[in-house]
């Protein structure tokens, strides 16, 4: 079965802070509460499943809990400071009412109430797996903080993106250990491969910017697959904002997504958009008329080859039943071709 996949990094100003304010980029922060809204109308109207990666720190319902919570955690000791978000807590307000730059529990709710919408986790404080002073311990303490929110909030946590794409064999471990099943790797080619911020250098991110507005790396559909018990259900496609500079040529962009899909579809593979809500938070219409453009070639693809929408958590449900079928249908003595693992 070809499964088109769309996970969102829900972060707020955490995922920003080490270069970004209030200052410098509330208008989007801002912008993400009438984004959100309409992204999980656009969803309902379509049908679409998606996996809502959620930074654990906005999912506090006040300074206090937030507090409460950080306390407990072994922090990563990143030898650039700025990097942890513990570092900014003097400047988080009281409440989600005082402070939507930080805190974003009331959006949390909609995404539950959302037929099909699942929350995963994004770690709780937006941690960098391969940054100078990350360790394994601090890492696993993150996570439980993750799932310690969460549970707060009625939400088992069951799959993970790694902030800024970051991670490696032993933290998915710690993820696998805790009960998480899936993850969001990266492409396959070598400007994707999982690394600190000094490694992304401005050529990496030149051939990246180009792929994505030509494909020139290849379409990016796959079948899911397994890294350290963990289903791996790579990036394909990074949905770029219709905004700034590259407005002009966000045409393009969004073709060469559009053919992704349609190769996923026609051969049976997976395909897996991703975005944050706050890139859509400085021009939301136009974003929304960008990400609608989508979701009309997805009902095609639907409708002409079977193309289903699906949340991350839906893919490993559906490669889970297919395994156990397969498992069940060999004990028999039967044939049987499922997805790959």
């Amino acid at each position: 079965m070809s499964h088109f996949i769309i996970s969102l990094d829900f972060e707020l100003l955490w995922g920003l802070r080490d270069h970004h304010s209030r200052a410098s980029y509330g208008k989007n922060m801002l912008g993400v509460r009438e984004a959100i809204p309409r992204m999980l109308d656009l969803f309902h109207s379509y049908e679409i499943g998606a996996t809502w990666a959620t930074v654990g720190m906005l999912m506090c319902e006040s300074r206090d809990e937030l507090l409460d919570i950080s306390s407990q955690v072994r922090q990563p000791r990143y030898a650039t400071r700025s990097l942890s978000n513990y570092a900014y807590l003097d400047e988080v307000g009281e409440t989600e009412r005082s402070d939507p730059y930080y805190f974003g529990l009331s959006l949390v709710r909609q995404i539950q109430s959302t037929p099909r919408q699942h929350v995963g986790t994004h770690t709780f404080s937006h941690y960098y797996c391969l940054e100078d002073g990350a360790s394994v311990e601090s890492f696993r303490s993150d996570i439980v903080a993750a799932q310690t929110v969460a549970n707060r909030r009625g939400i088992s946590l069951r799959s993970i993106v790694f902030p800024r794409n970051q991670y490696d064999a032993a933290c998915l471990q710690v993820c696998h250990d805790m009960g998480i099943c899936c993850f969001r790797g990266n492409q396959q080619h070598f400007v994707y491969r999982p690394s600190c911020g000094s490694k992304q250098t401005k050529w990496v991110r030149a051939l990246r910017l180009f792929d994505a507005h030509t494909g020139v790396f290849g379409h990016q559909a796959f079948k899911p697959r397994w890294n350290v018990g963990l289903m791996n259900l790579p990036a394909s496609r990074f949905l770029r904002p219709n905004t700034g500079k590259l407005a002009s040529v966000n045409r393009a962009h969004i073709l060469t997504i559009l053919r992704g899909m349609t190769h996923a579809a026609t051969h049976g593979n997976c395909y897996h958009l991703w975005w944050h809500p706050h890139n859509f938070g400085s021009d939301v219409v136009q974003n929304l008329k960008s990400l609608q453009v989508i979701l009309d070639h997805y009902r095609i693809l639907r409708d002409s080859y079977g193309f289903v929408s699906s949340s991350m958590e839906d893919v490993f449900d559906a490669n889970l039943d297919t395994r156990r079928t397969r498992k069940i249908n060999q004990d028999s003595g039967q044939s049987y071709s499922g997805i790959a693992s």
